[in-house]
């Protein structure tokens, strides 16, 4: 009787182990399992799993606490454009100690697509999480490493309309930004 009491209360005492370390709460109506099929369990709720909701949450959770930072801070970086200077080529310079945040729109439109997002911030730009058409970008003179370039193209509404250009200085397509993140001299 003793030998039984004992595996009972090992399986029982691995099972709690388990859930504690796997951060579950026990459910009311389980039936006690064998610490074998307790380890399967434990191992199938370990296994990595791809899941788009996990994706789409760190995504907004790195967009929001980015985008957060942003309004927070004091000094912010802004692109501008020169329009007394021939080319009319909107530019911004990074610099680590001032943020920047602003995305590039597919139409003078927040809710439209976002084609390209310019950030001071490496999770928003590293590997272009927000697997946006034209990239992520610190500045300018990352996107024309990539043979492309914004020209400034005049407003709409509150939006800066920029022409993107590419090496051989044909306009390939428009972007749209925020009236708020460019200035214009």
């Amino acid at each position: 009787m003793n030998h039984f009491k004992y595996s009972y209360y090992s399986s029982a005492l691995a099972l709690l182990a388990l859930q504690i370390a796997c951060q579950e709460k026990p459910k009311q109506a389980e039936a006690p399992v064998s610490s074998s099929k307790a380890m399967e369990k434990a191992a199938e709720d370990t296994a990595p799993k791809k899941s788009i909701s996990l994706k789409t949450s760190k995504l907004d959770s790195i967009d929001q606490a980015n985008a957060q930072s942003v309004l927070e801070s004091d000094e912010i970086t802004k692109a501008y454009v020169n329009l007394s200077a021939r080319d009319s080529m909107i530019r911004l310079h990074a610099n680590i100690r001032i943020d920047h945040r602003f995305f590039g729109y597919e139409e003078a439109d927040k809710q439209a697509t976002k084609l390209l997002l310019f950030s001071i911030f490496t999770n928003d730009v590293e590997h272009n999480p927000f697997q946006l058409k034209l990239g992520a970008y610190y500045d300018t003179s990352d996107l024309e490493s990539k043979g492309l370039k914004l020209k400034y193209a005049g407003l709409k509404g509150d939006f800066v309309a920029a022409k993107i250009i590419d090496a051989t200085d044909t306009p390939v397509g428009t972007v749209y930004f925020e009236r708020k993140w460019v200035e214009i001299e």
